[in-house]
């Protein structure tokens, strides 16, 4: 067909249009295939800064909710560990209370059973996940729980229920005057012996206490406090770091007898096992907001069943196993409120996780809703514009059979 200036608009108008309406198919053919509006961001050109937003609020959404699984992980971990501790506390109150009112200390090995307590409380603290301790603070590549230390130390303590100060003379306690000798013995089987003389005329505890303290041979230290940290001051000989001590009388003295000195695990109430140290751990839930968790292995109450279950370790003295009881039956009121620090912790990163996975979702529909396509209504549209595109080929076909010739026919 040849165009000429009378046809030439007309003939234009329906180029442009056939082109339009291949190029159209073409979109709604690879729309319909793919799934998506445009292959690049110049094909939303009108939505891709919204787009862009909303996958980069996207990243970081899943990135907070990769905090709070991890951070409920831990808490939920530390809160079934708690859980446990109070399992065990109960048990040995039970046991406990059976052997003071009945005497009955022997026949249900309370030391034994006690000992298999602390050492599963020493691993509770010491509960790992994932490389961390849970309990050691922000030392959490470390054990939060010296193991070795957990248990009373290897102690002589005077007898139960008479008081003692420094100032107290050995006259008025009837001491004669003689020696004793100390033997310490660390954990690789080398040991030291150290001898301490009293003169019963002129001495008094804190003379004793002097005396042992400044000996640098030994491996054991004096001090005045009572059965587990708590009641009167007692005269206390114990083993200073791993190992044992071993404590006789020499000559003509009669020390150890008139103090009635027995070797019984006597805890410190400070937490000395404890390896840890005192930083709160912070979980960034949120893009300006972070939460506090955790709990330390030196807590009030994971103290209080330590000693309890040193005591109970170490003797069979009724009295000594009444305070044992105490102990345990502190941590047992005290472990229920770590486990309910513990819970509203997990409260509190849950509602965060709730609220990131509803915007999640939000997010994921609006990116979806930007980025696809309809695709049964797609292809209702292209089966219109490949009418259009048919119809538009027929009418420049026809168009080129016109010309006053065929006309005039």
């Amino acid at each position: 067909m040849v165009t000429r200036v009378a046809t030439y608009t007309n003939h234009t108008l329906l180029s442009d249009l056939a082109l339009r309406n291949a190029s159209r198919v073409t979109d709604l053919q690879n729309q319909a295939s793919s799934g998506y509006k445009s292959r690049n961001y110049a094909g939303i050109a009108d939505s891709a800064q919204r787009l862009l937003n909303l996958e980069g609020e996207y990243s970081r959404t899943e990135q907070y909710l990769r905090n709070t699984t991890q951070g409920k992980l831990r808490l939920q971990s530390m809160e079934t560990a708690v859980d446990s501790m109070l399992t065990i506390a109960t048990e040995m109150k039970t046991l406990l209370i059976q052997a003071s009112s009945a005497q009955q200390a022997d026949d249900v090995n309370i030391r034994e059973e006690a000992d298999q307590a602390l050492q599963q409380i020493a691993n509770l603290l010491n509960t790992n996940l994932d490389g961390r301790y849970l309990f050691a603070g922000g030392r959490s590549e470390e054990p939060a729980v010296d193991i070795e230390k957990i248990g009373a130390p290897d102690n002589y303590l005077s007898e139960l229920g008479t008081s003692v100060t420094s100032t107290t003379t050995l006259t008025s306690l009837g001491v004669t005057s003689g020696q004793i000798q100390i033997v310490s013995t660390d954990i690789d089987g080398n040991s030291s012996t150290s001898t301490i003389n009293y003169n019963a005329a002129t001495d008094d505890i804190g003379d004793i206490m002097d005396a042992i303290n400044s000996n640098t041979t030994n491996r054991a230290i004096a001090s005045l406090r009572g059965l587990g940290g708590e009641g009167s001051p007692l005269l206390n000989i114990e083993n200073v770091g791993n190992g044992s001590i071993t404590i006789t009388e020499t000559g003509a003295g009669d020390l150890l007898s008139t103090l009635g000195m027995e070797k019984i695990g006597n805890p410190r109430p400070d937490a000395d096992y404890y390896n840890g140290d005192h930083q709160i751990m912070e979980l960034r839930v949120d893009e300006q907001y972070n939460v506090s968790y955790g709990i330390l292995g030196d807590n009030p109450a994971f103290q209080k069943l330590v000693q309890g279950l040193g005591i109970a370790a170490s003797t069979e003295d009724e009295t000594a196993l009444t305070t044992a009881l105490g102990f345990i039956n502190d941590a047992i009121n005290d472990l229920p409120n770590v486990q309910g620090q513990i819970g509203l912790d997990i409260a509190n990163v849950e509602r965060f996780e709730e609220r990131h996975q509803d915007f999640k979702v939000f997010a994921s529909q609006a990116i979806t809703d930007i980025e696809t396509v309809d695709v049964p209504l797609t292809l209702a549209e292209l089966s219109q514009y490949e009418t259009a595109l048919q119809a538009s080929f027929i009418s420049i076909s026809r168009a080129a059979d016109l010309s006053l010739a065929n006309y005039l026919r």
